[in-house]
């Protein structure tokens, strides 16, 4: 009997900029960003907020000391979503595979970027001295990342080499990476996750303009989820945060119904909000575009529950 196929979105960082505990934000979290995709047993994780912390000791937990392959892909260098990377502890295991993605920023392939946030003078262990196997793949704008069934060497393509590539395989994992200048100074990249006929799309830290980009919607047309940074609400941005390359709640709905998709997680909450507001934002929200809620800590979405 063939495997049945999974599509599992867990998240365990939704806050930007900074981490913020306290009793304020209990109900949604106050972890950066880290997204977990569980796709057929394949996991991806977005980002290395402070959220990966947790999330590395349940990956080693499920893993009982069995052989863990971990694909990372990094929007970009921001530290809210790097800063936890020094204490992700399948770093420390010589059982763990780790393959790094993301962007080359300010002429600094990815290891360039990753390598000092994990080594001396600004934290005492070196990341190269590891005994977890790590690899770092740089992505262009327009990239492909496949995972062929039972194989853990991903095949990185080109837009135009996609065509030729036979349709996906049951239990094929495809990421599609678009990068943007729509955060300030070096810009980041957008995934698309495609499995199992499904799409997720992860589009954290941007900033839409007067204008909605065509190109950029067609990238995320009719996604089945899309999560999407919505930090400021519309008086906040107005008032000081316009040019800090986030969106509004109202930006966001805006998004979803023009790009037509499924469903519409908030992502990338501003610290200073508590659980009160964060409600109050998703009911407005709501109003727009009504398949949306916001993200918080330990959700989980199966994008499968329909198959």
């Amino acid at each position: 009997m063939a495997e049945k196929p999974r599509f599992r979105v867990r998240f365990w960082g939704v806050r930007g900029s900074y981490p913020v505990p306290g009793t304020q934000t209990l109900r949604y979290g106050g972890n950066t960003a880290c997204v977990e995709v569980d796709a057929s047993g394949r996991t991806l994780v977005l980002d290395a907020g402070s959220g990966i912390i947790a999330l590395g000791d349940s990956l080693l937990r499920r893993s009982n000391g069995h052989a863990l392959h971990i694909a990372l892909l990094i929007t970009h260098a921001h530290g809210d979503h790097l800063l936890g990377l020094p204490f992700f502890a399948p770093l420390y295991e010589p059982t763990v595979s780790i393959d790094f993605f993301g962007p080359r920023l300010a002429g600094r392939d990815l290891d360039e970027l990753v390598i000092p946030v994990m080594s001396p003078p600004y934290f005492p262990v070196d990341i190269r001295q590891l005994p977890s196997r790590r690899a770092f793949y740089t992505l262009e704008d327009n990239m492909w990342i496949i995972w062929k069934p039972g194989r853990q060497q991903p095949l990185l393509l080109q837009e135009d080499q996609i065509s030729r590539e036979p349709g996906p395989l049951p239990l094929e994992v495809r990421v599609h990476a678009r990068f943007t200048t729509l955060h300030p100074q070096n810009g980041s990249l957008l995934y698309a996750i495609e499995h199992a006929g499904r799409r997720l799309i992860y589009a954290t830290d941007l900033e839409w303009g007067e204008e909605y980009q065509s190109e950029m919607l067609a990238f995320l047309d009719r996604a089945d989820l899309l999560i999407h940074d919505a930090q400021y609400t519309p008086e906040d941005y107005r008032q000081s945060r316009r040019g800090f390359g986030h969106s509004t709640y109202e930006m966001a709905a805006t998004v979803a119904r023009l790009a037509r998709v499924g469903e519409l997680i908030l992502f990338h909450h501003e610290p200073t909000y508590d659980d009160q507001k964060l409600e109050r934002i998703e009911s407005a929200t709501r109003r727009h575009f009504s398949r949306a809620r916001l993200a918080r800590e330990t959700m989980e979405i199966d994008l499968l529950v329909s198959s």
